[in-house]
């Protein structure tokens, strides 16, 4: 005669003998016997409510052998954060930004830390010394703040917490982002100044709102028989993936999944690059055709004929670039911000939007030209979105305002 399954049902909170006045808030351990005699014990967390049947019934549905999977009591910060990590599928310097927020700033403060005990007030509090620590800038604390709620929000949704503590919580205060706008004059001084083999770059950033690295990666079948348009769908890495090597991949910076974005190129634009490609011609390199949620190593191989190249023979680096070639041409230019600070050549690209968006042009043309959504244009330049209502005002009145008498 087969042996009737019992359970047997114990609190796993540290302090047994306290009253239970409106059940324990813990986890319960069930020792489970099935019918064969098999004995397991598992945490159910926050059970409660849990009848000795719906225990019970708990074990039957499992198949014939296997046990449930007990709750993680122990599971650390540590080992959650490197569980997350590993699953994660971001773009390469994404995840090296997540793997140094991780290493660097989340686990002196939560390593060692058990996951469960993670209250809100801490987190909180944790908030408030990230504000008042001078040393972290307000983006910094803020990019932090988001890889951690990341990772608490997925363990809760993995079962591994009950509750996310970060819920409601208020990230660190960002202040709004300031940029410089080059003046015309200041973006051609930067031209006349810049070394003839580099003289394109800086003016692809200002005449075509291109990011850095998608400027070091123009290649020759990326401009239009006619020279009118630029389709930007390259761009110049350095990183670990790439052996700390420049290599060309065929990837924009801002989406894996935007794969290209068309510029008209001014006509003086298109003198320049004609100019730069018959001093300087044009250097067949091989090319990375990457494909989403793949490492570089993975991808398959094509070739282009880049249009910037050192002197050596190597693409375009942003380290060297900036540190030989932008600084010092700024610095003897005399150009600098209000605080002091070198503009940097994303300003470049603010600068092209900016002047766009004052003249005139459409936000979603705009959007589409530098591969933004309208949405992170309004965000950024709201207050020249702002002032169309200056420039625009009036024929808006004069079309809702009343007919006149006949």
């Amino acid at each position: 005669m087969a042996r009737k399954p019992t359970v047997y049902k114990r609190c796993d909170c540290p302090d047994q003998n306290r009253p239970k006045k409106g059940g324990c808030k813990h986890s319960w351990s069930y020792n489970l016997t099935s019918s064969e005699g098999r004995r397991t014990r598992a945490s159910i967390p926050d059970s409660v409510g849990l009848t000795q049947a719906q225990a019970q019934a708990i074990l039957d549905s499992l198949p014939s052998g296997a046990a449930p999977e007990p709750a993680e009591v122990n599971l650390t910060f540590r080992q959650w954060a490197a569980d997350w990590l590993s699953r994660r599928r971001p773009k390469e310097i994404t995840l090296v930004k997540y793997e140094i927020a991780i290493r660097r700033h989340l686990n002196p403060r939560w390593g060692s830390q058990r996951l469960r005990t993670i209250k809100r007030a801490q987190v909180e509090a944790w908030v408030q010394e990230m504000e008042a620590n001078k040393g972290i800038a307000n983006s910094t604390a803020d990019s932090h703040w988001k890889v951690f709620q990341m990772i608490m929000k997925d363990a809760l949704q993995n079962g591994k917490i009950t509750a996310n503590p970060t819920y409601e919580v208020e990230g660190p205060y960002v202040g709004e982002s300031t940029y410089y706008v080059f003046s015309p004059e200041e973006c051609w001084a930067i031209y006349d100044e810049f070394p003839e083999r580099y003289r394109p770059i800086p003016m692809a950033g200002f005449a075509c709102g291109t990011r850095q690295a998608e400027a070091f990666g123009v290649c020759v079948d990326a401009i239009a028989p006619d020279g009118k348009l630029l389709t930007v769908r390259r761009q110049v890495l350095r990183t670990k993936e790439t052996g700390y090597r420049p290599r060309l991949i065929d990837r924009l910076k801002t989406s894996p999944r935007l794969n290209t974005k068309d510029v008209p190129v001014p006509p003086y634009f298109q003198d320049i690059l004609g100019e730069h490609m018959e001093r300087f011609p044009p250097l067949a390199t091989e090319t990375i055709l990457w494909e989403h949620r793949k490492k570089t190593g993975d991808c398959k191989r094509g070739s282009a004929r880049a249009l910037f190249w050192t002197p050596r023979g190597n693409l375009v680096s942003r380290d060297t670039f900036n540190d030989a070639l932008w600084k010092p041409t700024l610095r003897k230019l005399g150009i600098k911000d209000e605080n002091g600070e070198l503009p940097t050549f994303h300003d470049l690209r603010h600068t092209f939007i900016s002047v766009c968006l004052q003249g005139g042009i459409p936000e979603h043309t705009v959007a589409a030209w530098v591969g933004d959504t309208v949405e992170q244009l309004r965000r950024t330049y709201s207050h020249l979105l702002n002032d169309h209502a200056d420039t625009h005002g009036a024929v808006a009145a004069s079309l809702t305002a009343r007919p006149a008498a006949a």
